[in-house]
């Protein structure tokens, strides 16, 4: 409750900013995604199927988003109520060769009795380089201490082109946490560790006034000392999922 009090106003400010300057052309994204499980920094957080829907709004160098997680089976409770939902305001420096953001992230839990906390990211991406790699620091300023460093890149395949399509896109994750986190999310770990790592393969393509990307996802950890509570034996997961965009 307290995220989305603190949240309510600082989304408030960013329509307020973006809405009275005339110049700023205003953008919108509505994302309908179904995945065959929910995995979060290589964590399991639901093995069943997931309704994801999203809804984001940028002007200039300020985003904010809307993001929700809805489970679809009563496998892990909480069936068609959402779960989880999530808010955050970025702001982006834009530059030739790279782009720096700073972004306020806030993790809500209705329906359930996990805790809501906050997160600081500052990013940096490298839009020159091949991959296009770009690398995460974030701070969670309420539950878990510690720091937890996130390195992503990216790639077209030049494959499956089709006329609505560019092909398929490779997308590669690793994650690092100093002792302080890696401790708060795995007991078993007291040092700084490279937790996890993924790949993803994703083939959008234009159908009707949107895009519709299939994508498949693979995920794991890095020690057997690390392991999501209750998934003891899901440490390698593979995920799909379908997901529909709308611009506005």
């Amino acid at each position: 409750m307290k995220s989305r009090l603190l949240l309510g106003p600082l989304v408030a400010m960013l329509l307020t900013v973006l809405t009275a300057t005339p110049a700023v052309a205003l953008d919108g994204s509505l994302d309908l995604s179904v995945q065959s499980a929910y995995i979060w920094r290589g964590m399991v957080l639901n093995d069943k199927p997931v309704f994801q829907p999203s809804l984001s709004l940028s002007g200039g160098p300020w985003s904010a988003s809307i993001w929700s997680n809805i489970n679809l089976t009563s496998d892990n409770g909480y069936k068609g109520q959402a779960s989880e939902m999530d808010y955050w305001v970025a702001y982006t420096f834009g530059g030739k060769n790279v782009d720096l953001t700073f972004t306020y992230y806030a993790y809500t839990f209705p329906h359930t009795t996990s805790v809501s906390t906050q997160e600081v990211w500052g990013n940096i991406t490298f839009k020159t380089l091949p991959l296009t790699p770009s690398v995460t620091a974030i701070r969670d300023v309420k539950a878990i201490k510690g720091w937890y460093y996130l390195l992503t890149g990216s790639q077209s395949l030049g494959l499956l082109k089709t006329h609505e399509s560019d092909g398929l896109v490779l997308a590669l994750n690793v994650g690092h946490g100093t002792k302080e986190y890696s401790h708060g999310y795995y007991p078993e770990i007291e040092q700084d560790s490279v937790t996890d790592y993924g790949a993803r393969l994703d083939w959008p393509f234009k159908v009707g006034p949107g895009k519709l990307k299939f994508d498949v996802q693979y995920t794991n950890f890095t020690d057997s000392d690390i392991y999501t509570p209750g998934f003891e034996g899901k440490r390698a997961n593979f995920v799909g999922g379908v997901v529909y965009s709308l611009g506005f």
